[in-house]
C-alpha cells in the first residue's frame, strides 16, 4: 500500500540525531537519551565530528558517513551550521528532517535568511522539513519520541498539533499527570515547510488517531491548513485552540474570520486549555447528537440552576419532556414534587431512581443528551449512584456527560466513570460546556456538507441576448468582440 509522503517523519525505521551529546541538558542528549528510553525499534545513528561514542553508541561524524539508509534526520546544532547538515541529509537521500535548533526567523532578517536557505534545501530535493524551532515528534504506540520534551506520553487516540514548544511541554505534562495518552504529537514550530496542512493531512489517515488537538499561534499558509482542517474533520473530531484575537495582524485571518472558517471547516473552536480537553474528552466518546436539546438530572437544586445559567450562555436549548415521560417522573417522587428541567431528584435519590430519571429522559425523542451531576450529600451512595448511570448509558444512542462534584468521597465514582469511557467532569459548568462541543460538531459537520446552489437558479442566464450579440458580430464579420459585448455575454 503507498506510504503517506510525511510516515517517514511519524514512522521511521531509522534515525540520525545530529548534535547528540551525553549531556541530557543538552537537546541533542535529551533527544538520544528519550529516543533511547522510549524502546525505539530501529536502527539509531547518533551524529558528532567530535566523539566516537555517544551515551553508549557509536558516533558518526555526519550523515552522508553513515553507509545505511536514514529515514530521518534530527538536527539540535547552532543555527549557523544547519544549512550545512541539512545539505548533507538531503544529498544522502534522508527521508524526512526535524530541526529542533532556533535562531532563524524569530531573531528577525538575519535568521529568516537562514531559514529560507533550509527551505531551500528541503523542497529543492523533496525532503520534507519539520520546524526550525520544533520539540520534535512522539509516536507512543511506536515507542518512538523523538523529541526533548521530560514528560513520557502513553499511547492513546487524540492526536495534539501544538505550535509552542513550551505550551506542548506543558500539555505532555498535564496529560502525563491525567492518566490521557496520544496516538501522536507533532511540534511544526516555525512551520517553513511542513506546516498545519501536511500534519492534518497526514492524521485524517492515521488509523491510529480517532480525533485532532490544534494549537496554533500563527498560521504560515490558510489555503492549505483550511484543506488539511476539511479533510481530517470529515472523518474525525478536530479541535481547535488559538491564541492572539488581533483582527488585522499582517498576513493573518483575523478573529471573526478564523472563526468562520472553522466552523466552515467542520472543525470545533475552543478558547481555554481546559475546554480543549473538555472537548477531546467528550468528543472522543464516539457518540453523535441529531438535535441539540438538553435535559439534566440533579440530586441538588444549587448545581441544576448552575447548570441552566451555563447553557442559557453557551446557548444550549434545555430541553422540554413530554408529558408521558412527565408521569413517568413522578411516579418516582414524592407526590407534591413537579418535573422540571433540570430535573432535581432530591437530596435522598439513590441508584433506582437515578437509573430510572435517566432511563426515562434518554427515551424522551424531544431529549438530546443528558448531563447528569450529583453531590455527596449524607445519604448518597455515589459509586452506586455512578454505576446505575453507566449502565443506563450502555448503548444509549444519545450522549450522557456525568459530574461527580467534591473530592474524597467521589474520587472511587469517577475512576468508575472514567474506566466505563463516560466522559465526566468536576462542575456542572464543564458538562454543560462538554453538551455544548457535541452540539457545535453536530452544527459544522453540516456546515461542512453544505453545497452552495448555483447562482443561475437565481437567476436564469440571458441565453437570448447573448446569442444576437454573437450574431451582430457575424454578420459584421467581425472576429471578436468588443471588451463591452464579451462583458455582456
Amino acid at each position: 500500500m503507498k506510504k503517506h509522503y510525511l510516515h517517514k517523519l511519524f514512522e521511521p525505521r531509522s534515525v540520525a540525531v545530529i548534535g547528540a551529546s551525553d549531556r541530557l541538558d543538552a537537546v541533542g542528549g535529551r533527544v538520544l537519551h528519550n529516543i533511547i528510553e522510549g524502546g525505539f525499534e530501529g536502527e539509531l545513528y547518533p551524529v558528532n565530528p567530535n566523539r566516537e561514542t555517544v551515551q553508549g553508541r557509536s558516533a558518526w561524524a555526519k550523515v552522508s558517513a553513515i553507509s545505511r539508509p536514514v529515514d530521518l534526520a534530527i538536527l539540535a546544532i547552532p543555527a549557523a551550521s544547519v544549512a550545512a547538515a541539512l545539505r548533507d541529509c538531503a544529498e544522502s537521500g534522508v527521508g524526512a528532517a526535524i530541526v529542533m535548533s532556533a535562531g532563524f526567523g524569530e531573531i528577525g532578517s538575519a535568521g529568516a535568511g537562514l531559514q529560507a536557505e533550509l527551505v531551500d534545501i528541503a523542497r529543492t530535493h523533496d525532503l520534507p522539513l519539520l520546524g526550525p524551532n520544533s520539540l520534535g515528534v512522539l509516536r507512543p504506540a511506536w515507542h518512538f519520541n523523538a523529541s526533548f520534551a521530560k514528560s513520557r506520553s502513553q499511547p492513546g487516540k487524540v492526536a495534539l498539533l501544538a505550535q509552542s514548544v513550551g505550551f506542548c511541554n506543558a500539555l505532555l505534562d498535564w496529560a502525563d499527570s491525567n492518566d490521557f495518552g496520544f496516538s501522536a504529537v507533532a511540534s511544526p514550530g516555525a512551520a517553513s515547510d511542513v506546516d498545519f496542512g501536511d500534519l492534518l493531512d497526514f492524521l485524517s489517515v492515521d488509523a491510529s488517531t480517532h480525533s485532532v488537538l490544534v494549537y496554533v499561534e500563527r498560521i504560515t499558509d490558510a489555503r492549505a491548513f483550511l484543506s488539511g482542517l476539511r479533510m481530517t474533520a470529515r472523518v474525525k473530531p478536530v479541535i481547535v485552540l488559538k491564541s492572539g484575537r488581533s483582527e488585522d495582524a499582517p498576513g493573518q485571518l483575523g478573529d471573526r474570520v478564523f472563526d468562520a472558517a472553522i466552523e466552515r471547516a467542520g472543525a470545533v473552536r475552543v478558547n481555554t486549555v481546559h475546554q480543549l480537553f473538555t472537548a477531546a474528552r467528550t468528543l472522543l466518546a464516539g457518540t453523535r447528537i441529531t438535535g441539540q436539546q438538553l435535559a439534566v438530572v440533579t440530586n441538588a437544586g444549587g448545581p441544576g440552576r448552575m447548570a441552566a445559567d451555563r447553557a442559557r450562555r453557551r446557548g444550549v436549548i434545555l430541553a422540554q419532556p413530554t408529558a408521558g415521560t412527565h408521569a413517568a417522573l413522578r411516579s418516582l417522587m414524592p407526590t407534591h414534587w413537579q418535573p422540571e428541567n433540570p430535573l432535581d431528584l432530591l437530596g435522598d435519590a439513590g441508584p433506582e431512581r437515578y437509573a430510572a430519571a435517566c432511563k426515562a429522559l434518554l427515551d424522551d425523542p424531544g431529549v438530546d443528551g443528558l448531563l447528569v451531576l450529583l453531590t455527596p450529600q449524607g445519604m448518597t451512595d455515589p459509586d452506586a449512584c455512578a454505576q446505575a448511570v453507566i449502565e443506563t448509558a450502555k448503548g444509549a444512542r444519545k450522549p450522557v456527560v456525568a459530574c461527580w462534584m467534591g473530592e474524597d468521597l467521589v474520587a472511587r465514582s469517577r475512576e468508575l466513570l472514567a474506566a466505563a469511557r463516560l466522559p465526566h467532569f468536576t462542575s456542572p459548568e464543564r458538562g454543560v460546556d462538554a453538551f455544548a462541543y457535541i452540539a457545535a460538531y453536530r452544527r459544522n459537520q453540516a456546515v461542512l456538507l453544505q453545497v452552495p446552489p448555483p447562482l443561475s437558479e437565481r437567476q436564469p442566464p440571458d441565453s437570448e441576448g447573448a446569442r444576437l450579440m454573437i450574431e451582430n458580430a457575424l454578420g459584421e464579420r467581425r472576429e471578436a468582440l468588443t471588451a463591452t459585448e464579451a462583458k455582456a455575454v
